[in-house]
């Protein structure tokens, strides 16, 4: 089950009068340039940074979207970030600003991430836990067919089998690749793709570059995986009842169940956590312990969804959402598909804290331990836990979508100390990849 967070990635492509490829990230303070010759792409001596992510993307899709002969390609591309996927206590704290829901709105678009007092010449780079690197990926992916591709060759699918190889190719591995289907194709069932599908194609490119070879020895085998559906059933639609952050829906509506999220100071590396497990992983004997047991409690979350979405469009099933949220999800009905739920997310939280204590990663460290617990305390919340890999950059709640729920929650993390808690202006969104009728204004505020 993946819900999507409605923080986005804006990526503008423009022809540009310069004979050159210019990347420019300016909410990181990052420029880099790039010099394309008949498929092949070489970044300038110039560049003051490396961003695997975007020279990657630019390898891959360039050598996808433009014919081998184009002896140049010119380009001035801007990649932007809604400011929940980096810390955003910085900047309240800059501004003498509460730690509050309402002042993390008010804050203006496309804040700059601040600059290292000890190293001037960096910035400090604070991530939330929403898959900044995948969103970052999509939306160069996107941008870039809908500037090269005629439009009736566009689609989807074609995109999303793109970023999934620049991200792997980007991340040296083949990942779970949920984070792209989530950046593409909003919230929903994800099985994941065959895992022998792109070791062959990751592998060749590597070689390619380490030996400075031609890169078109892998543009058929990229053709192929682009255009060709990898797994009938890698999507599956789900409702999960979600409605506008917020709202003060009644049990007749539809919108039920919302996402919140928090900043915690302090952020771990998702690759490092999910190599310490992956590594624990391979030294056990099946049944693994704990990870077998996630899978069968991930489906029962499934099947527990769409039951929500059936009863809440059959008029004999309707649950009456205004009276759980005035309880806490110890005291609903035990009948309740909604209960079950609340019910297997401890199950969730019970095995990975076990499997991290195994493992030796911090899936659930003791800290974010009591801010889950004191959070599923609260009338009307569902579940609270670490989203992810885990760590200790964020915690997320569900709760059903009432004001006062989504009020309680917030005046908890505003005031929780140890950690640092931050609510971020986030919530769960069932669309994914979209073409925006104009290009995002940018903040000059730093």
């Amino acid at each position: 089950c993946v819900v999507a967070a409605n923080s986005r990635f804006y990526t503008t492509v423009q022809a540009s009068t310069q004979p050159h490829i210019h990347v420019s990230s300016p909410q990181f303070r990052c420029h880099w340039k790039f010099d394309y010759n008949q498929g092949n792409i070489s970044a300038s001596p110039e560049n003051g940074s490396i961003n695997p992510f975007v020279e990657k993307t630019l390898r891959v899709c360039l050598l996808y979207l433009v014919p081998p002969t184009t002896p140049q390609v010119s380009l001035d591309i801007t990649i932007q970030a809604d400011n929940e996927f980096y810390s955003v206590l910085p900047h309240l704290q800059e501004r003498n600003q509460p730690r509050t829901l309402e002042a993390v709105a008010a804050l203006p678009k496309f804040l700059a991430c601040p600059v290292d007092p000890n190293n001037p010449g960096n910035t400090q780079v604070n991530k939330t836990g929403l898959g900044s690197s995948a969103a970052l990926t999509t939306s160069l992916v996107g941008a870039l067919v809908h500037y090269f591709a005629p439009p009736d060759q566009i689609n989807v699918t074609m995109i999303h089998n793109l970023a999934q190889i620049c991200h792997c190719h980007a991340q040296g591995k083949v990942g779970s690749g949920f984070d792209i289907s989530a950046a593409c194709y909003g919230t929903h069932v994800y099985r994941r793709f065959p895992k022998t599908l792109l070791p062959d194609l990751l592998g060749q490119l590597e070689h390619e570059e380490a030996t400075n070879s031609h890169l078109l020895n892998a543009l058929e085998t990229i053709e192929n995986l682009a255009e060709d559906e990898w797994e009938d059933d890698m999507v599956e639609p789900l409702s999960l009842t979600l409605g506008p952050t917020g709202s003060s829906s009644s049990s007749n509506s539809s919108h039920q169940l919302q996402i919140l999220l928090a900043d915690v100071r302090g952020g771990t590396e998702s690759p490092g956590m999910a190599k310490i497990v992956l590594n624990w992983k391979q030294s056990q004997r099946p049944p693994i312990p704990h990870w077998d047991d996630l899978k069968q409690l991930n489906l029962k979350v499934v099947s527990l969804m769409h039951s929500l979405s059936s009863q809440n469009t059959d008029t004999e099933e309707r649950v009456d959402y205004d009276a759980l949220a005035a309880l806490p999800a110890s005291q609903w009905p035990s009948d309740l598909a909604l209960t079950r739920l609340a019910q297997t997310f401890v199950e969730i939280r019970h095995h990975l804290r076990a499997m991290g204590e195994a493992s030796g990663a911090p899936i659930e460290p003791p800290a974010q331990t009591q801010v889950c617990d004191a959070t599923s305390l609260l009338p009307g919340v569902v579940t609270c836990l670490v989203p992810g890999a885990g760590g200790y950059d964020a915690v997320a709640c569900l709760y059903i979508d009432r004001p006062a729920v989504r009020q309680a929650i917030t005046n908890l993390w505003s005031s929780w100390e140890s950690p640092l808690l931050c609510p971020l202006n986030v919530h769960a969104s069932s669309e994914g990849l979209r073409l925006e009728p104009t290009a995002p204004t940018m903040t000059t505020t730093t």
